[in-house]
């Protein structure tokens, strides 16, 4: 391996065969990449190699022969120029072409699959198979006064499938940190009453605290006789589905770690056209010819268990299915499961996915997310649970509608383009499992996030979300402004943002200074977590025409960072794009954040722009710093604050009025030009915990 490195090196350890830099969620991320790991290069180099490989082969195996013999085949090869003999004169030739194009291609591997497949996990020695009835939790359900329903509840474990494999930064337990999720068929101005039952920890306790989450939604709890619980809400004339979670401690156990999600859905009529056709099974699909088919209505089977019998797109649930241009409609039924993916062409024409249904993607590798084809393409296991096959890789002119997406390997989603997202729930366990990449004109309304990446990114003009329930895990962002120069931000609203539960564990410090290119150790520093992060970078305009406004926000739980909103460097910095330069570009960023309760953050909030310290190095090519000295990156923020409340330590909760309550109880520090501004209303959310 010394040798091969030696191969792809220069005398200074340099690389002298440009490999590709992957960053992290690379299909996401706008950096990362060369001239090498292009499509067109990369398909070239693979016809080649096995031209090389004969030609490496054949030549050993003739190149004695020759030094035996060459004063005798040279007099032949002189009277007979077109024989053989004068092309196994040339051989040594051959050979050294080849070796030299071996070399390459050598090196070419080590920068192509130096990331396939990753090695940041550990995958299970006897995986779950999915759906599972959960094992935590029983819940019932009955709807205006109606009977009793046993409801279906499911189940998710951390690090028991390939999909979430067992992580080493991750604070959960295999096999023992869960979410249970209970899909309940509701309506508008409807009564919603739920029993639940501990199955695993006994009768539920007073001791248990037990309550509902969001605390500003309307959910009441009521301890039962025999030790169950029952929550009773409503509906209002608008409802097109709501989301809320149960929460109880009882010393190490409780519902942060066998969590329990309730998704109340509106009706969803199965489709009955003359030009639907039903999907029983992979069986339905497998060679079909669906050319007369407008819509895909997928319903799963039940087993004598009592549970849907998945329907696996491809035999085994591991397929990335294309779904033909004619087919405009996918839905999933009541109780259907889905194990596999679905892959979209650039077919302008509106699409709609809906139901109650689940696409799961468990049967996926997590450890192969980073895996691409030979032309470049990633595999299916680097695919996204929905996904577009054109170049840009944009979803266009979506409805998307109720579904639950869970278990994803890696994203749940391509960029959505003038798109509509309503009822969507998401679940992703582990790192680059992040959840809705949102982009212009995109529109989102009453959604669910279990992500431990970035829950909402906010990244095209203008983006919409209302009603959103998030806990985010052990990383990433609530919402996430941008990690480039290419969010605008104008026009963004974001309004009513619930979150629920945060299990960060990073950052255990703030800092300004920007670390070196690339690292270790990591450049990311853990910059991107927090409830509201910006990892956007010199050059960046944001909300320059309109400034976005985030508002009614509530975090239930002292989040490790409610502020990250920094210009920084990139965190994965090709030399063509963070030159000293590029660094040297100005910024500004606009933003209003209005109506928010959240408890004091663990770690110190960023306002501002970061410190390159003296000797900083831009880019992995970079053999000196350009920066001799400190340089704070330039630029202006404007912050509105308005009607922002914080709850101190000791339980306090005050308005943040001026910058020395911004420090005090916001806990913020400023950096670089940052101009502040503060008002004052009623506190939102009023009659919740203010004391």
């Amino acid at each position: 391996m010394r040798d091969l490195h030696a191969l792809c090196t220069d005398e200074n350890g340099n690389q002298s065969v440009p490999c590709h830099q992957s960053c992290r969620l690379s299909a996401v991320r706008p950096f990362g990449g060369n001239a090498l790991s292009s499509p067109a290069t990369r398909r070239t180099l693979a016809s080649l190699l096995p031209f090389v490989l004969r030609s490496v082969v054949q030549s050993y195996q003739w190149v004695g022969f020759i030094k035996a013999n060459r004063r005798g085949l040279r007099t032949w090869a002189l009277r007979h120029p077109d024989s053989q003999v004068g092309l196994l004169l040339r051989i040594p030739r051959n050979l050294e072409i080849a070796l030299r194009l071996v070399t390459l291609l050598l090196c070419a591997g080590v920068a192509l699959g130096q990331q396939c497949p990753t090695t940041d996990a550990t995958l299970p020695v006897n995986p779950f198979a999915y759906p599972m009835l959960s094992d935590q939790y029983a819940v019932q359900y009955k709807i205006n006064g109606g009977s009793w329903v046993n409801g279906k509840t499911y189940i998710s474990y951390y690090g028991k499938t390939d999909a979430s494999p067992e992580r080493g930064d991750a604070p959960y337990v295999r096999g023992t940190t869960s979410m249970s999720f209970v899909s309940i068929p509701a309506r508008a101005n409807a009564s919603v009453q739920i029993r639940v039952t501990n199955l695993a920890e006994g009768p539920f306790q007073p001791s248990d605290h037990v309550t509902v989450r969001p605390t500003p939604k309307s959910v009441t709890v009521e301890s039962l006789n025999d030790g169950s619980v029952q929550l009773s809400t409503s509906t209002t004339d608008k409802f097109a589905g709501d989301q809320f979670i149960l929460m109880w401690n009882r010393g190490t156990d409780g519902g942060g770690v066998e969590g329990l999600a309730f998704f109340l859905d509106p009706p969803y009529t199965e489709p009955d056209d003359l030009h639907v056709k039903v999907v029983n099974s992979w069986m339905d699909l497998d060679g079909v010819d669906l050319s007369s088919y407008k819509t895909l209505d997928f319903e799963s089977l039940v087993a004598q268990s009592g549970l849907p019998i998945p329907i696996k797109l491809g035999g085994d649930g591991t397929l990335a299915y294309e779904v033909p241009d004619n087919i405009v409609n996918v839905f999933l039924g009541q109780n259907t499961w889905v194990q596999g993916k679905l892959r979209f062409t650039a077919n302008p024409a509106k699409r709609h996915i809906y139901g109650p249904g689940v696409l799961d993607g468990s049967l996926f590798n997590y450890l192969n997310r980073d895996c691409l084809r030979h032309d470049g393409t990633p595999t299916d296991d680097g695919l996204y649970s929905l996904s577009s096959i054109g170049s840009a890789g944009k979803l266009t002119n979506f409805k998307i509608d109720g579904i639950i997406i869970s278990d994803q390997n890696h994203a749940a989603d391509d960029a959505f383009f003038s798109s509509t997202l309503n009822n969507v729930k998401t679940l992703g366990w582990n790192s680059e499992n992040a959840a809705l990449r949102l982009n212009d004109s995109t529109i989102v309304s009453n959604v669910f996030i279990r992500s431990s990446d970035d829950s909402l990114m906010a990244w095209g003009s203008p983006v919409t979300v209302t009603n959103a329930t998030i806990w985010q895990g052990y990383n990433g962002g609530v919402v996430n402004l941008g990690w480039s120069n290419n969010s605008v931000g104008n026009h963004n609203l974001i309004d009513g943002l619930w979150v629920v539960k945060t299990d960060w564990q990073m950052p255990d410090a703030q800092t300004w200074k920007a670390l070196s290119q690339p690292g270790p150790p990591n450049p990311l520093n853990s910059q991107n977590n927090g409830v509201f992060v910006s990892l956007m970078v010199p050059s960046t305009k944001y909300g320059a025409k309109s400034q976005p406004v985030f508002r009614n926000i509530f975090v239930e739980d002292p989040p490790q960072v409610l502020f990250s909103l920094k210009i920084d460097p990139s965190v994965s910095c090709p030399k063509d794009f963070c030159s000293a330069t590029f660094l040297r570009q100005s910024s500004s960023l606009s933003l209003k954040i209005e109506n928010l309760y959240s408890p004091e953050s663990i770690v110190k909030n960023s306002i501002g722009f970061e410190i390159l310290p003296a000797g900083y190095i831009a880019n992995a090519t970079d053999s000196a710093s350009y920066f001799p000295t400190d340089y704070t990156l330039k630029g202006l923020m404007h912050i509105d604050l308005a009607n922002v409340w914080i709850k101190s330590r000791d339980g306090v909760v005050q308005a943040i009025l001026s910058w020395p309550a911004a420090q005090l109880f916001g806990n913020v520090s400023i950096h670089g030009d940052v101009d502040m501004n503060y008002t004052q209303g009623l506190p939102p959310f009023d009659g919740l915990p203010w004391r």
